[in-house]
């Protein structure tokens, strides 16, 4: 089957934004050329002003759509099981997923040191997703009372971003599975405390002695 004009567009524009993701994670958005994302992504340069008028639209879009995947896959993971364990553990295997395979994109998108507003807006969207829950166990009794909810959703996304940041250049230290384990330990126990398993849930066995670095 031939390929459409739009779909030739279409994958341009993809090799684009993956481009600027590249780019941007290494460069910073100051620092990034536009000739730098064109000849990432094998396209001429003015084929790249037929997408983007420049690099701060490019830039616009790529936390626009990054904020979307993000946010989907952990309305998703919410719905995903009945027991709090089951949906804490969907989260965590969606976001380390996703930093495995985007590494420079998920850098990019969590970064809190360009002072971006897009940015800061994907981090506050992310936590203000946690924020009901915590409310919720501290009505049910399974969250500390004296925990501020919105403070405590803003630790965890910065402990999040801050284990997958240092992973993505130690990747084989640890795998995937194990990190998941780690991130859904400190979650339920860091915050919820002796009672995170009331629900019936089943927290992730930590790994064997020994099979986590020190």
């Amino acid at each position: 089957m031939a390929v459409t004009r739009k779909e030739m567009k279409d994958a341009t524009r993809q090799r684009l934004l993956s481009a600027g993701a590249k780019v941007f994670a290494a460069d910073g958005v100051q620092g990034a050329r536009i000739a730098d994302i064109a000849r990432e992504a094998e396209v001429a340069m003015g084929t790249l002003y037929t997408h983007f008028p420049d690099k701060d639209a490019l830039f616009r879009e790529l936390i626009r759509a990054g904020k979307v995947m993000v946010i989907e896959g952990l309305v998703l993971a919410r719905q995903s099981s009945p027991t709090r364990a089951g949906r804490d553990r969907a989260a965590m295997e969606g976001v380390v997923a996703f930093a495995q395979v985007y590494g420079p994109f998920f850098r990019l998108l969590l970064s809190r040191g360009a002072g971006d507003p897009m940015q800061r807006e994907v981090v506050d969207a992310i936590a203000d997703l946690r924020v009901p829950e915590l409310e919720e166990g501290q009505a049910e009794g399974w969250i500390r009372r004296d925990l501020d909810p919105r403070a405590a959703a803003r630790c965890e996304v910065g402990a999040v971003f801050h284990l997958l940041d240092w992973w993505i250049d130690n990747p084989d230290l640890y795998t995937a599975e194990q990190i998941v384990d780690q991130l859904c330990i400190v979650r339920r126990f860091g915050v919820e405390g002796a009672g995170a398993l009331t629900d019936g849930g089943n927290l992730p066995p930590s790994p064997a002695a020994g099979s986590m670095a020190s």
